[in-house]
């Protein structure tokens, strides 16, 4: 009999927890280093920037979310300085969100962050295991089933 005790976690639940491990500790690095307070609504809509610019239309169906949301969070990044709206040069009606000068500054520091993080992780779990978890996530895993 199984108990709910005994129950293995389901992977997308574990991956979920590594994911937000990782926002957890680039938010507190790049809080560190100056760039302020980030939400992780925030951290996800610059982590799907394009380097020539997004529409929020797309930022919304990259990350899952409704296109009110991603208008709301840009406003946030655009008053805090972190990106810019451009006009679409493919379509007049539309803005592409940019990164401004502190939003490139801002990834810079975040690569910087994410190798400490994996760094910090080698040390805990082994270099091996992080490499092979790297491979893993790398392969190609096909599109995903309806189930």
């Amino acid at each position: 009999m199984t108990t709910p005790e005994s129950r293995q976690a389901p992977l997308g639940q574990l991956l979920l927890q590594a994911f937000q491990w990782f926002d957890r500790g680039l938010l507190a690095a790049l809080d560190a280093r100056g760039f302020g307070a980030q939400t992780p609504a925030q951290s996800l809509v610059l982590a799907h920037l394009d380097m020539a610019g997004t529409r929020s239309a797309e930022l919304a169906r990259r990350i899952g979310v409704s296109r009110q949301a991603v208008h709301k969070t840009v406003g946030e990044l655009e008053a805090r300085g972190y990106v810019t709206l451009e006009p679409d040069p493919d379509n007049r009606s539309a803005k592409l969100v940019t990164l401004s000068a502190r939003g490139e500054q801002t990834m810079a520091a975040a690569l910087e962050a994410f190798a400490e993080l994996e760094a910090e992780l080698a040390r805990r779990l082994g270099t091996v295991r992080v490499r092979a978890l790297r491979s893993t996530l790398e392969d190609d895993w096909g599109p995903a089933s309806s189930g």
